[in-house]
């Protein structure tokens, strides 16, 4: 049954006066994170973006489904345990619900300060503890934990309340905390972090603290040499998606001229 409504509120074909949403919330947040691909990304996550962006839910409903999503069942759920796991796509998909709720909240400004306040900080903590880095999972579709907690991580830092410098710099090294990895990123995800950077210049990160920064990138004191190589994959993906994007605007001359003439990468 609930199903068959979420496809018709993806259709637009149903008259939501008739629906439950209270039963349909809690339907939707119990499979949020669904090993069914078709659930999961087709209904549950196009239904959460259809309700939401088009305001179809009260503001309690709105910070029921936020407080769930945020909580160590949903973006948190067993992400210390450090392994590779379905667990993954309850995470990646509750990050871009919270997403969506964050963007609304940032043009309408009606849930709760406190409670927006916690959702920024836990949105920017969630890629330091993110381990699973898989993007496409045969036969399960995307995890792409990486690309959703970059969506979620631009959506905080845009926010009004994001005001504090240090939880900026905080962003940074979470992207960092990406990077450096032996898990090679392949599913274009240096692409989706590119929003962060953005988000971050325009609250008020300097064209000096983004070659910092980039510096730190290439500082890798490991010792295996097959580890440090997919560290430095992952990082030279990730500044020539960068050099791309800047060389597009006139914003960060400094970066763009490091990344040319200085980088230790070959881009």
């Amino acid at each position: 049954m609930m199903k068959e409504q979420l496809e018709e509120i993806v259709k637009n074909s149903i008259n939501l006066d008739s629906i439950d949403f209270n039963e349909l919330i809690q339907f939707m947040l119990k499979n949020i994170g669904n090993p069914d691909g078709y659930l999961r990304d087709n209904l549950i996550y196009r239904g959460f973006c259809e309700l939401i962006l088009n305001g179809k839910f009260t503001e309690e409903q709105l910070v029921t489904i936020l407080k769930t999503c945020l909580d160590d069942e949903h973006l948190y759920l067993n992400i210390t345990d450090y392994g590779i796991s379905d667990d993954v796509f309850m995470r990646s998909f509750s990050a871009l619900v919270i997403t969506l709720i964050l963007g609304k909240d940032r043009e309408k400004r009606s849930l709760p300060e406190e409670l927006i306040i916690e959702v920024i900080h836990r949105s920017i903590h969630y890629l330091f503890l993110e381990s699973d880095y898989r993007g496409f999972v045969n036969t399960k579709g995307w995890a792409h934990g990486v690309a959703h907690g970059s969506d979620l991580l631009t959506e905080a830092i845009r926010h009004p309340l994001m005001m504090d410098s240090q939880l900026l710099w905080n962003a940074l090294q979470s992207l960092k905390s990406c990077l450096h990895t032996e898990y090679a990123l392949i599913d274009e995800e240096e692409e989706r972090m590119l929003p962060v950077i953005d988000a971050l210049l325009d609250k008020g990160l300097t064209d000096e603290q983004l070659v910092t920064w980039l510096k730190e990138l290439h500082y890798i004191e490991i010792e295996d040499w097959h580890k440090k190589y997919r560290y430095e994959w992952n990082v030279k993906k990730f500044e020539a998606a960068l050099l791309r994007h800047l060389l597009k605007s006139t914003k960060c001359t400094k970066t763009t001229n490091w990344i040319v003439y200085e980088s230790p990468a070959v881009v």
